[in-house]
């Protein structure tokens, strides 16, 4: 009986080598990653930008980034330093977003991060900027927003919030949570 659970033991050890070892594998990886590839960007330029018209022949968006990184299979194009500039389809308005990081998704949703900074080019009007940390631009919609915090400047004014949601083409901006409103300029009522 010992010469038995000896062999059963050899046996078991070869095949526990053999499993961890596959000398029968295929040399290019695991049997089992056939399917996985990593994906390869199908270009990297530097200095590109991507202009949008309308029907019209009006320029409504303009992507520009230090760096764009594009991978066609998924659909994304991330961005290094992006500069995001939206003239709403009624033309009454313009927007400028810049961030250090961002990606493209689909053609259609744009997602900044870091150091996000709003600016509106027309600075006759009552918001002048707001800065976040985070904010999803939906390209088609015309519409921003984030759940992060966010700080609005005036003229006048510094408001202090959390979360944002803008409608670009109803020129409407909320803020999800108000924390904290600073005046900065003359407050006395006048007569």
């Amino acid at each position: 009986m010992n010469r038995n659970i000896v062999w059963l033991i050899a046996i078991l050890f070869v095949a526990g080598a053999m499993l961890i070892w596959r000398p029968f594998a295929p040399a290019g990886g695991d049997a089992g990653d056939d399917g996985y590839r990593a994906i390869q960007p199908d270009f990297t330029a530097q200095g590109l930008v991507l202009r949008v018209y309308a029907e019209d022949g009006q320029l409504t968006h303009k992507i520009s980034a230090d760096e764009m990184t594009h991978f066609s299979p998924i659909k994304l194009t991330e961005l290094e330093q992006p500069v995001y500039v939206v003239t709403t389809s009624d033309r009454l308005s313009s927007w400028e977003v810049i961030a250090e990081a961002g990606s493209f998704y689909d053609d259609k949703n744009l997602v900044l991060e870091r150091g996000v900074r709003i600016s509106k080019l027309d600075t006759s009007d009552f918001m002048e900027r707001a800065e976040t940390s985070y904010l999803v631009i939906d390209t088609t919609l015309e519409t921003m927003e984030t759940d992060q915090p966010v700080t609005l400047y005036g003229r006048d004014f510094v408001v202090r919030g959390e979360g944002l949601q803008a409608d670009l083409r109803a020129q409407t901006l909320e803020l999800t949570k108000h924390v904290q409103t600073i005046y900065t300029g003359n407050t006395t009522p006048r007569n």
